[in-house]
């Protein structure tokens, strides 16, 4: 990826919320369809300009003009009437973002918004990570584990309900900030995730959106009301997660597997802070998908080699996970730590259990399937591999597959 690429995508990522929430806050919810295309046609327009020419000092704001002058233009062109909010622009102009006590910061209270109770909590996941992360109805559509056509149609409803049901953006109650709070965590637990391991692109981890998503849950824990075991349990599991990237990949930003990783560039401070927030998320005996998710990353963060993990306590930890869940995901990786436990024999019994209909464009469940295959001496592994390759959207991943040939 060129530098002004990365430059785009990390500013996609960072203003991208910031420019949303202001504008709507300025131009209301009933024009979030006119906002979100400006502000992706003001980043379309910095792609084109910056190619040649120096980027700005401070492209934020550069962005938030180009993206409001637009918006004036449209609005100008339908005969309409808009109220504007002088504060928003002069804090904007300012950059004086401070957070509150409250709930205050701005990407915050947008997916809050987006939460809205009028809302399944499906519609609120999506519209939040259309508005708020910046993704695609592809991206979505592979995080839900749902068609894409379906994510758009979903979209639609939930951005119908959200101009008419939110109003003003605004700190939500404390008895709304605890209605919502599932969804919000949600949210955050899947940005993280497309930061992880990014759907698409030539980098494999987008270290800045992990880095947000952490952030964000920072300021949910500095709050009393959102005070919750899973707030806890979530915060853990990124800490453990993020304790591993800089061994994730190598110096040429290439994908390094478990197995290989340098443990000396873990981040141990990362990971006892990972202990003391799984700790405190310790409620009774029942445990939840954020905390079992959390204890299996601690097994992985802890383990003083490859040879010393707990693949047999990792397994126990995702049998709970899929007696309480049918996610496609944990059965995936499952059967990863079956054949670490037991074996590919008895790996491959539990794979042909699947059902394979809802994993035809899935390229993790054709990878795992051709890792079985070729283990076991099936020579049809290659197809599969392909399959897995060509489905693939993440360089680093793609070219870690190629490699298995």
């Amino acid at each position: 990826m060129s530098k002004l690429n990365e430059t785009i995508d990390h500013l996609f990522r960072s203003e991208y919320v910031k420019l949303t929430s202001f504008l709507t806050s300025k131009f209301g919810v009933s024009n979030i369809d006119i906002i979100e295309d400006a502000v992706q046609e003001a980043l379309l327009k910095a792609m084109r300009l910056w190619s040649f020419k120096e980027i700005p000092e401070n492209p934020g704001k550069w962005l938030y003009r180009v993206s409001h002058n637009k918006i004036i233009d449209v609005l100008r062109r339908q005969s309409k009437t808009v109220m504007f909010n002088p504060e928003i622009m002069k804090d904007y102009e300012d950059g004086d973002f401070s957070i509150d006590d409250g709930i205050q910061d701005e990407q915050l209270k947008m997916i809050f918004a987006c939460c809205h109770p009028s809302m399944k909590e499906t519609e609120q996941v999506m519209l939040s990570l259309k508005l708020l992360c910046g993704f695609g109805n592809k991206e979505i559509a592979r995080a839900l584990f749902k068609q894409t056509e379906a994510v758009k149609k979903a979209i639609t409803r939930a951005k119908l309900k959200f101009k008419t049901e939110v109003g003003d953006l605004e700190v939500p109650s404390s008895e709304q900030l605890t209605e919502r709070l599932n969804g919000v965590l949600k949210v955050i637990y899947l940005l993280f995730n497309s930061g992880y391991t990014a759907h698409s692109g030539e980098s494999l981890l987008k270290k800045e959106v992990c880095e947000d998503a952490l952030r964000l849950a920072g300021i949910l824990h500095n709050n009393k009301d959102c005070s919750s075991s899973d707030l806890n349990a979530l915060i853990a599991l990124m800490c453990y997660q993020m304790s591993r990237f800089d061994a994730r990949v190598n110096e040429e930003g290439k994908m390094v597997i478990f197995e290989n990783q340098n443990r000396e560039l873990w981040d141990f401070d990362l990971i006892n802070l990972g202990s003391q927030f799984l700790g405190q998320s310790v409620n009774g005996t029942n445990y939840s998908q954020y905390q079992l998710e959390a204890a299996i990353a601690r097994e992985y963060a802890v383990s003083k080699s490859y040879e010393d993990v707990d693949w047999e306590n990792i397994l126990r930890i995702y049998n709970i996970l899929q007696s309480q869940s049918n996610n496609l995901v944990y059965q995936l990786n499952r059967l990863v730590i079956i054949q670490k436990a037991k074996g590919t024999k008895e790996a491959m019994k539990e794979l042909q259990k699947l059902d394979t209909k809802k994993l035809e464009d899935n390229h993790l469940y054709y990878s795992i399937l051709s890792n079985f295959q070729k283990d076991l001496g099936i020579a049809d592994y290659k197809t599969n591999l392909q399959k897995a390759i060509d489905l693939t959207e993440n360089q680093q991943e793609k070219e870690f597959l190629t490699s298995l040939f």
